[in-house]
């Protein structure tokens, strides 16, 4: 709950505001530690994915990963960018109707991290409720 709390400071609740929680994220990822080759990839945890007019988060059981920085592109999807020089990460998270999930997600310049992801997940709850 004190992520929950967090992220209620972080944003202040708006006619705009939505707030989603998703989890069974899993799909395809292609990373340089694996030869570039297709392996199933996903996340045991939840995440939270809040959009507030301007401002958007997600959130890592109820943790912030720090670094990437998150604008809203509509009321349903948001876009993460972090560069610095030599690295650059990029995410972005599309919320449909029907509460199907999509998330892509490349990574570049941090070795064998180095990667491009394609997931999809369930909304399972309405953090604003």
């Amino acid at each position: 709950m004190k992520w929950l709390a967090a992220v209620a400071m972080l944003f202040s609740v708006s006619v705009h505001a939505a707030c989603w929680t998703v989890e069974g994220v899993k799909g395809s990822s292609y990373s340089e530690r694996e030869g570039y080759s297709r392996i199933d990839d996903g996340f045991n945890g939840k995440f939270t994915i809040v959009i507030d007019g301007e401002r958007a988060a997600v959130l890592y059981d109820g943790l912030d990963a720090g670094g990437m920085i998150y604008r809203p592109f509509s009321d349903n999807v948001v876009l993460g960018l972090t560069t610095e020089p030599g690295k650059h990460a990029m995410e972005t998270w599309v919320i449909q109707k029907d509460g199907t999930v999509l998330m892509t997600k490349t990574i570049s310049g941090f070795g064998g991290l180095d990667s491009s992801k394609a997931m999809i997940g369930k909304v399972t709850g309405n953090c604003l409720k």
